[in-house]
This record gives structure tokens, C-alpha cells and sequence, in this order.
């Protein structure tokens, strides 16, 4: 990551599902099974916060984090109180509490990199900053990040402290942070890490039908894309990246990854697994270049999906 001594993979383990409270149905002895496997497998890097499960996925990680932990770049979040029904606090006291108790949960001295979930209007950012800098001053995290802040939120963030990475919501089926947000870190030099990189399994060419899901299930509402009014166009996506990835003998999801890595500025695509199958499964986007044709065919096709 630029601007820091993390060297991450270029696919990062996303553990918002291992968490094993918000994405349908869930095994325990499989979820650490996938986070031993992408490490067997070269992943490096492992992205989690307190909200996944409620400091499941974070306390999960702790015994394999363990075993190799002078190889892994640890990236968790704070700013979501999971005993106030996930209510935004983004208060230095509270920045405090919520990065000991990762501490704890993770079972490790330093926090490689730390990054405040989501914007906090009723907080002054300054304050929240500052609150950031203190703790690595302190040593008990090594960069500071944000995920979710918009273009106006995180040239403010950046102003106050150096900000190394944003974490935003970004793939094929949701390019909205191309318009401010993108220009601005390649301006400042903040490295993108997306989430959603595979659009929650949609571009793994998983469905054909439209899901309805359960309402405790976060894609039943985190992800506009599910619904029935874009569906027709994200299946004509869909398809575009299933004719590339039959043109390349590669899985769909690869060309998904390989699209996000092919910007300037991405050095990691965050893609989550419950299962070491699905590790496996993702790695191959982490080889894949597109020609300029195929990225142009994909773009063209997913800038109309929401007009």
C-alpha cells in the first residue's frame, strides 16, 4: 500500500460473512477452515470489524491469526457500537473502547491497519482524528483508514491526519465513487481497498433467477442491485462477464476481480468467504489482466444499470 510498509495481497480476505449473524446459512468449522486456507493460499491480508457477528469474526480469527501473525496485515474498524444496535459513534471514548476490545477479541498488541466504519455526523471529525492519532502514537495501531466516507468527509479526514486507505463500496455493479471519490485519492495518494468486489455473488454468475432473501439477511437490503427494477440490466452485465470469462477460460468472478485491480490506486479487492472452496475460487483474479476492450465492453455496460 502506498505510502506505508504493508504489503498486501492483491486479494483480501473480506470476514463480514464469517461473522456468521448477516449472510443465510453459516458453518463454524468452515468459516476457519477458509480463513486457514487463504493464508496456506498467499492472502496476506484479512479485512473484519467488531459489527461482523458482533465480535464473532474478529474473536474466530484470533487462534489462526496467531499462528502467523508476523505475516498478516490486520485490518478491523471502529465506530459501530454493537451493544446500541449498531448505532454510529465515532466519539475519541469511544474509539478508545472499541479498539481495545478488538485488541483483545484479535488477541494482538498492534492493529495494522485501523479504519472508522462509517461517517459519524453528530462527532467532529478533528476530534475523531485525533482520537486515531493518539492510539497510534500509542502503538496500538499502525495506519489509519476509513471506509464509507464520500469525497467531502474524506478530504476533511485527510486534512486533520495522514489517511491511508479508503475502504468503499465498489465493483461492476456499483461504481458511484468514480465521480469525486476516486479522483480524490489518486490526488492524495489514498489507497482504495473495495468491498463488495464480487457484488455479493452476482457476479460470480451464481444467479440466474432474481434472490429474494430473508430480511435478518444483509443483501436483503445493504444492495441495490437485488432489485427487481435493475435486475434485466445486471443480468445483461452478468452475462458480458460470463462471455469474457469463457473467452479467457477463467471463472466470472475473476474478470469481477481483475476489472476493480485494473484501476489505478486499487492494490487490494476485498472479497469474503464462508467456505475454502470459495477462497479457491477467487484466487484467480488476483493473475488476471483485461485488455483495454474488455475493461471498455464492461464499463460501457455497467455505467447504465441505474438510469
Amino acid at each position: 500500500i502506498e505510502g506505508s510498509n504493508l504489503n498486501v495481497s492483491t486479494i483480501c480476505l473480506g470476514t463480514w460473512a464469517i461473522g456468521g449473524d448477516s449472510w443465510g446459512e453459516y458453518d463454524e468449522k468452515n468459516a476457519v477452515a477458509a480463513i486457514e486456507t487463504a493464508i496456506e493460499k498467499g492472502i496476506n491480508f484479512i479485512d473484519t470489524a467488531p459489527a461482523y457477528g458482533r465480535g464473532h469474526a474478529e474473536k474466530l480469527m484470533a487462534p489462526v491469526i496467531a499462528k502467523h501473525r508476523d505475516k498478516l496485515v490486520i485490518a478491523t474498524k471502529c465506530g459501530l457500537d454493537i451493544t446500541r444496535r449498531m448505532m454510529i459513534d465515532l466519539s475519541p471514548d469511544f474509539i478508545r473502547k472499541d479498539c481495545e476490545e478488538s485488541l483483545k477479541r484479535l488477541d494482538i498488541d498492534t492493529i495494522d491497519l485501523y479504519q472508522c466504519h462509517w461517517p459519524d455526523p453528530k462527532n467532529p471529525l478533528d476530534a475523531s482524528m485525533e482520537a486515531l492519532v493518539r492510539l497510534r502514537n500509542e502503538g496500538k495501531i499502525r495506519y489509519i483508514g476509513v471506509s464509507n466516507f464520500n469525497a467531502a468527509q474524506l478530504a476533511e479526514a485527510s486534512t486533520y491526519t495522514n489517511i491511508l486507505t479508503l475502504q468503499p463500496h465498489y465493483s461492476l455493479l456499483e461504481r458511484s465513487i468514480e465521480k469525486e471519490t476516486l479522483p480524490l485519492c489518486r490526488e492524495r495518494k489514498i489507497s482504495v481497498i473495495s468491498y463488495g468486489s464480487l457484488g455479493a455473488g452476482v457476479l460470480t454468475g451464481k444467479y440466474i433467477e432474481r434472490p429474494v432473501f430473508r430480511r435478518d439477511d444483509s443483501r436483503s437490503f445493504f444492495y441495490r442491485f437485488f432489485k427487481e427494477q435493475y435486475w434485466p440490466r445486471v443480468m445483461g452485465l452478468v452475462d458480458a462477464v460470463k462471455r469474457i470469462a469463457h473467452e479467457r477460460n477463467v471463472k466470472p468472478g475473476h474478470v469481477a476481480i481483475a476489472w476493480i485491480l485494473s484501476h489505478e490506486g486499487c492494490p487490494s479487492a476485498i472479497v469474503g468467504a464462508k467456505t475454502p472452496e470459495q477462497v479457491c475460487d477467487n484466487l484467480g483474479g488476483a493473475d488476471l489482466e483485461l485488455s483495454a476492450e474488455e475493461i471498455e465492453r464492461l464499463n460501457t455496460l455497467s455505467a447504465g444499470i441505474y438510469d
